[in-house]
């Protein structure tokens, strides 16, 4: 089923009839044209882009109802590190290698916010629960190298997916499409699951922070926030949420710099930019001057 709204901040879904795969293929072939400053695109996204959720929805209320299943599986890719055109066509290989179709297209941030900021859409041979989806979300984004971990997929399950939309900004990053391939093999890559949760398993325990022995606290927290500024997206969890780890590096720089606010201002940002889905600019910059309060060196 296809359930879509105008603007994410809409609070009710729009049912339409007809083939999920079919109705993403036509929104990418023919997008919504936008030419509008970076401020005005902004306010677009809440009031007017075009979000969709493909699947089964017990309810047409966002407040009141559940997604219990998707049949179109997303992955948001905003900052590997490499450029739109090197990262879609890594991915478009690594898929057409298992004649997979998909969609690859520039996400409504793209040549507005740094690096690559591009959406993956795969067609799911069966719909899939939160569980299925968040495993097979796993698999795919571990063998395809993105820089990605598991909470993406849990909040994914139940995200609004926004469309594509041809901006001034993002007109010179062209979308993949594939559609003459089948769409994926979903129980092949459950299969895949198992031996991935052993390897990460096995992994974590090597290269995890040490608990034991006679290293001090304050060595201990410098290599749990330094994990952290290397990787936020495995190791936010470390500190119980996304703005706990935030808050706890930008009082680390601020401490170990003896008190230079624009750098640890500048941390700060630059390690949620890393997330997949990062905190908004206005709103970081409201939670950093409260945060920032608290900050002593």
């Amino acid at each position: 089923m296809i359930y879509t709204t105008q603007g994410v901040m809409q609070r009710q879904y729009s049912q339409l009839d007809g083939d999920d795969w079919q109705h993403l293929l036509k929104s990418v072939q023919h997008p919504q044209w936008l030419q509008a400053s970076n401020e005005q695109i902004e306010s677009y996204k809440h009031t007017n882009a075009p979000y969709v959720v493909y699947g089964t929805s017990t309810g047409l209320d966002r407040g009141q109802s559940e997604i219990t299943a998707r049949s179109i599986l997303f992955i948001d890719v905003d900052d590997n590190g490499k450029d739109y055109q090197t990262e879609a066509h890594h991915i478009d290989a690594f898929l057409n290698s298992f004649t997979v179709n998909h969609v690859i297209y520039p996400t409504i941030s793209n040549g507005i916010k740094p690096s690559e900021r591009l959406r993956v859409a795969i067609p799911l041979d069966v719909e899939l629960d939160a569980e299925a989806y968040s495993q097979v979300w796993q698999v795919l984004t571990h063998y395809m190298h993105l820089n990605a971990d598991p909470a993406g997929a849990q909040k994914a399950f139940k995200q609004l997916q926004g469309l594509y939309v041809y901006t001034t900004q993002n007109a010179h990053n062209e979308p993949i499409i594939e559609a003459d391939g089948k769409p994926l093999d979903t129980a092949f890559f459950l299969s895949k699951y198992e031996n991935l949760s052993r390897t990460t398993s096995a992994s974590r325990r090597t290269t995890g922070v040490p608990t034991t022995g006679n290293i001090p606290k304050w060595a201990m927290n410098n290599r749990k926030i330094i994990n952290a500024l290397l990787d936020p997206e495995t190791h936010y969890s470390d500190f119980g949420g996304w703005d706990n780890m935030l808050t706890s590096i930008g009082g680390w720089v601020f401490k170990s710099t003896q008190g230079d606010i624009e750098l640890s201002a500048d941390v700060v940002q630059a390690t949620n930019d890393r997330g997949i889905s990062p905190i908004p600019f206005d709103d970081l910059k409201h939670k950093f001057a409260s945060w920032s309060k608290h900050w002593r060196y």
